[in-house]
């Protein structure tokens, strides 16, 4: 690369620094509001829980048993709970709730194929999802396997977690709600990112609430972890994030 490339690149990064330079003072503004454990909790939290999942399933099963829908699908959602972090520091609150919505509706439909369409290999199960997604998709998906991998009544998968499920589409599709909800904490953000500490604890209690349904179906699909999670020396926290995942765990052992 000569000079004048070098150059080119120089000038463009400066741009983009200047372009985006509001996100570091949005960010410092998180972390000072919410204090450091707080502003860092999905990727210290999810992203940890993420890593030791994913190395208590290879200890239990082999790669054989591995190479499946669920555990491929879950496998992204590292990537995934970067990309929150980020935008839950940039105060980018509709964007995460379309990113929960995406990830949550992600795992469900790997979890449906995998129930429904049993003995299928990787492939197979990836071709019957593109099949299926063509006719049964959205809440459709998410209803069946939550009714089917919980001990949930009625009232709690068509009463809370429906209405949670009606939040998240708030943010991914056009809605006056939506911008109202937004108005009334910050009406600054409907313009630019900007901190706000009442919308910012309600994306964690959120984000919480969506990883705490995708966990349960990953236990709910590989049950011979649940005996490494009740040994994991942060199982206090999964108690207090995670209370219909830990349902899952201290059943049937």
């Amino acid at each position: 690369m000569n000079k004048t490339d070098l150059g080119i690149i120089n000038t463009f990064e400066k741009s983009l620094e200047g372009l985006y330079e509001t996100w570091e003072s949005v960010r410092k503004e998180t972390i000072a509001g919410l204090g450091e454990e707080t502003a860092l909790h999905i990727i210290d939290f999810h992203g940890n829980n993420w890593i030791d999942i994913t190395g208590w399933i290879s200890s239990k099963y082999s790669r054989e048993e591995q190479m499946n829908i669920v555990i491929f699908q879950f496998t992204r959602l590292f990537k995934e709970i970067h990309w929150l972090q980020f935008l839950f520091h940039n105060a980018n609150y509709p964007m995460i709730y379309r990113n929960l919505r995406y990830n949550l509706e992600m795992t469900a439909q790997a979890y449906y194929v995998d129930w429904k369409f049993p003995g299928l290999n990787l492939d197979e199960q990836m071709e019957m999802a593109a099949e299926i997604e063509e006719v049964t998709y959205g809440w459709k998906f998410v209803n069946t396997v939550l009714n089917q991998i919980s001990n949930f009544d009625e009232q709690g998968v068509e009463g809370k977690l429906k209405s949670l499920w009606i939040y998240l589409n708030k943010h991914a599709h056009p809605s006056v709600k939506q911008m109202g909800i937004v108005v009334r904490e910050d009406f600054a953000s409907l313009m630019t990112d900007s901190f706000s500490e009442n919308l910012d604890r309600e994306a964690l209690r959120a984000i919480d609430e969506i990883f705490d349904l995708i966990y349960m179906m990953i236990f709910k699909r590989f049950p011979k972890i649940k005996e490494l999670a009740l040994g994991y020396k942060f199982i206090n926290e999964w108690e207090d994030y995670l209370p219909d995942t830990m349902s899952i765990i201290k059943s049937n052992l």
